[in-house]
């Protein structure tokens, strides 16, 4: 048993309960309150175009966000294809999409028991991070909208799960999988690519010396695994545009994004009006430089008629504002630190915003307070991975682009970590009763 469980129908009904109450506020509550709430939060209705695309797909016009457009690297293939096998089954079901999102959340709990064993001791305390995610409203909201956020949350589990069994057993095959594991996150969103390069250099100094060489044979054999599981979208997009892509063409545009809200979002928190004002100038960008693209009004995207203007306007943006920062290396660090705030608190309005920052703080506060207690009693191996993950994960957003949606994927492992102190609390009330 996972948590050596003793009273296994207590906790069958525990878990009965919990799975009934989710699906109550994913159904039944949110679909309620959506209308009220539609303005700070994108409810029940799909995002960032991954619905076109498998729409598109089911119908046999390929990977594109239109009929008439060429076909899109803009977004990674992971979950437009998970909705294409939705829509191939039931149509395009919201009710479905929105199950299949409650599936996966309560698969990253399960996950996270395995997860949290490591750092949590007792029945209690491994099934406490549980709760914190799944009734966390950030999970709760992401579950109620047709967004790539509770599949990429559970790849990362899984992925962090298989790192944690590779470094604890430091068998070969077991980096192949967790490599294995990360290539398949990596096609849902791109933002891990680099966590095997963190992995490795914690490795390097905590490993014997005599095992270094080993450890970067270990490490090359995951990133060969990742590759691997990415090289069927590695080719497509070569015989496509002749480059080497692993990933999507939407850096520039977040670059330009991430630039643009540092320099023109006012003392209101505008975001949203900030956001569309930036899609606006991008859009002016394009036509500039004479890349042809449909029109469409409202777009935060331009989806042009050519993969190759796609790609070319991509880095366009990324190159400008490379040049904007490196003339104001101030302006970055500005943009740095903003983005740090952003992805915790960052959201459409004000409302949004107090709302993120009071449901945000507990958990960042604990989390920092776990990591404290852990290093203080030289437990740093048992959340290092963990941790190692968030710090990739948190420097390619506040590097780029942040807000606060984009914190969702993390919650879980902050839930982890938030719980440590709890743990630290009951052995310490234990040692003094006994």
């Amino acid at each position: 048993m996972i948590l050596g469980v003793q009273n296994k129908p207590l906790w069958i009904g525990l878990t009965a309960m919990i799975i009934l109450v989710n699906a109550a506020i994913i159904f039944l509550v949110i679909p309620k309150v959506s209308s009220r709430l539609h303005y700070s939060y994108n409810l029940n209705e799909y995002a960032d175009g991954y619905d076109q695309i498998a729409a598109n797909l089911v119908s046999g016009n390929g990977y594109r966000m239109y009929p008439d457009t060429a076909p899109t690297i803009m977004r990674e293939p992971g979950y437009p294809l998970l909705l294409a096998g939705i829509f191939l089954l039931v149509g395009k079901n919201f009710v479905a999409v929105k199950l299949a999102n409650l599936v996966l959340a309560l698969g990253v709990g399960w996950l996270m028991i395995w997860i949290a064993r490591r750092m949590l001791s007792g029945t209690v305390l491994s099934f406490l991070p549980v709760l914190l995610f799944l009734f966390h409203p950030g999970t709760l909201l992401a579950e109620s909208r047709g967004g790539s956020e509770v599949l990429f949350t559970f790849c990362l589990a899984l992925s962090l799960l298989a790192v944690y069994r590779a470094v604890e057993n430091r068998r070969w095959w077991k980096y192949v999988v967790s490599g294995a594991a990360l290539g398949l996150t990596v096609l849902v969103k791109s933002t891990p690519m680099v966590f095997p390069l963190f992995l490795l250099v914690y490795l390097l100094f905590t490993e014997d010396r005599n095992l270094r060489l080993a450890v970067c044979w270990k490490v090359a054999l995951m990133v060969m695994a990742m590759f691997m599981v990415l090289s069927p979208w590695i080719i497509r997009n070569y015989l496509l545009t002749g480059k080497f892509i692993p990933t999507a063409t939407v850096l520039g545009i977040s670059a330009h994004a991430g630039l643009y809200d540092v320099t023109h979002v006012s003392s209101d928190l505008s975001w949203a009006l900030a956001d569309r004002a930036g899609a606006q100038e991008r859009k002016t960008i394009a036509k500039q430089l004479g890349y042809p693209f449909k029109e469409v009004k409202g777009a935060y995207y331009q989806d042009f008629y050519s993969t190759n203007d796609e790609v070319k306007f991509s880095n366009y943006l990324f190159r400008a504002v490379v040049r904007e920062y490196e003339r104001s290396p101030l302006l970055y660090v500005k943009c740095v630190f903003s983005n740090l705030l952003n992805l915790w608190f960052r959201g459409k309005n004000m409302t949004a915003t107090i709302m993120n920052v009071v449901i945000q703080t507990p958990y960042l506060v604990l989390a920092v307070i776990g990591v404290a207690l852990s290093m203080k009693h030289h437990q740093g191996r048992a959340f290092a991975p963990l941790a190692l993950l968030l710090i990739c994960l948190v420097g390619v957003y506040v590097a780029v682009l942040a807000q606060a949606r984009y914190s969702v994927p993390l919650v879980p492992f902050l839930s982890i970590l938030a719980c440590i102190p709890f743990g630290r609390h009951r052995r310490a009330h234990c040692l003094s009763v006994c």
